[in-house]
């Protein structure tokens, strides 16, 4: 009988979502790789096995769950593996994708090894783009880590030859770095959690912006024009960050440090909007969440899941400075508990089709067919 084709993942999974041992290992995650863990479980197209590197981990050990194989392997710190090109990290991993003999190596995120390990498999090699800080350090100060990090970035790109991104905007900065780089947009699915969200809206205006401290995020344009008089009367509530970094906010600017996802969820179903002035972003899914539950988003020319807002219709897209703009917006949606309700509703179906874990199994399997094919 003939194997079915073998796929070799390596990413930042959360295996504490699937194994109760390693519980503390769930609590940050990207969740997009959940997601793609729950599309392909017990599959038949594909024999999937997962590698999770982490210094952590005390041995080595394979885990079956749902059809799939998790190689968990002890790792280097993050620093050590920063100054040293990681090599430690794809020497294990090396020796681990030897063992299993993929057909395809699936590398997940630039800003570490995995892409280097994924240039460095002999086979056929898929790297999918988490974040770009080429493109983030363009645009605003990143720290001397990430300055660091970024410089694996140009060469990782151009040494593997297929690329995903999840916007059309991540898109076009991978082609600044690597313009030869067969590049397939893929979506990257919101949890499902987000499709059950009942929408029941707070008594007054409130607005949610998922944040963090990072100057690239912009949090200050969107302090700046909550501060003015014409949204006094609209609660902004800040999820993410430190609470302590923040003083003299006034009254109906909320900072609520950092959040659970179960929180964002309750956050979500009452907001009248959500704003991401960032200004860049391959693809907030806080963005694409929102989408899903039906709140109309404001979202700048430089974030990447601007492809789900329709200017003026489900939300806006402004220059990522334009202060006046994300007021006259937010006055826009908020200007009644109706518009806000009609503004979310619309293209809901159509960012749930396409952000749905079905969807994103569909998209990489024939990606994975195609690559075996070419």
């Amino acid at each position: 009988m003939k194997r079915k084709p073998r796929i070799a993942i390596l990413g930042d999974f959360p295996i504490g979502k699937v194994c109760s041992r390693y519980e503390e290992r769930k609590r940050f995650y990207p969740t997009w790789l959940y997601n793609l863990y729950e599309a392909f479980a017990d599959n038949d197209e594909f024999e999937v096995h997962w590698i999770i590197v982490d210094k952590s981990l005390k041995k080595e050990e394979e885990i079956q769950v749902k059809g799939q194989t998790f190689h968990l392997l002890p790792g280097s710190r993050l620093t050590v593996g920063l100054y040293t090109a990681y090599w430690y990290n794809r020497y294990k991993v090396a020796k681990c994708v030897r063992k299993i003999k993929p057909d395809i190596f699936h590398g997940w995120g630039t800003e570490r090894f995995y892409g280097l390990a994924a240039s460095d498999f002999k086979g056929k090699s898929l790297l999918s783009v988490q974040g770009l800080l080429v493109a983030y350090s363009q645009r605003a100060k990143i720290s001397s880590f990430e300055n660091k990090q970024k410089l694996y970035e140009k060469t990782t790109l151009r040494s593997v030859r297929y690329v995903t991104t999840e916007s059309p905007w991540a898109r076009d900065r991978v082609l600044e770095l690597a313009p030869n780089a067969d590049i397939s947009l893929c979506e990257y699915a919101v949890e499902s959690r987000f499709f059950d969200i009942k929408r029941n809206l707070s008594d007054n205006p409130t607005c949610l912006m998922a944040c963090s401290h990072a100057p690239v995020k912009n949090i200050q344009l969107a302090i700046s024009a909550f501060s003015r008089p014409e949204l006094r009367h609209v609660k902004l509530y800040m999820a993410g960050g430190k609470k302590e970094s923040f003083s003299g906010l006034p009254e109906n600017i909320i900072p609520l440090g950092s959040v659970n996802l179960e929180r964002v969820s309750e956050l979500m179903a009452s907001a009248w909007c959500l704003v991401h002035p960032s200004l860049a972003d391959t693809g907030p899914t806080v963005v694409k969440e929102a989408r899903v539950v039906g709140v109309a988003a404001i979202v700048t020319s430089d974030c990447g899941s601007k492809q789900h807002v329709k200017h003026g219709e489900n939300g806006y897209v402004i220059s990522p400075n334009d202060e006046q703009a994300l007021v006259d917006a937010v006055l826009d949606v908020t200007q009644s508990r109706e518009q806000a309700l009609r503004m979310g509703e619309c293209g809901k179906e159509e960012s749930r089709k396409a952000l749905s874990v079905e969807t994103m199994y569909n998209t990489f399997s024939s990606l994975y067919k195609k690559i075996l094919a070419d």
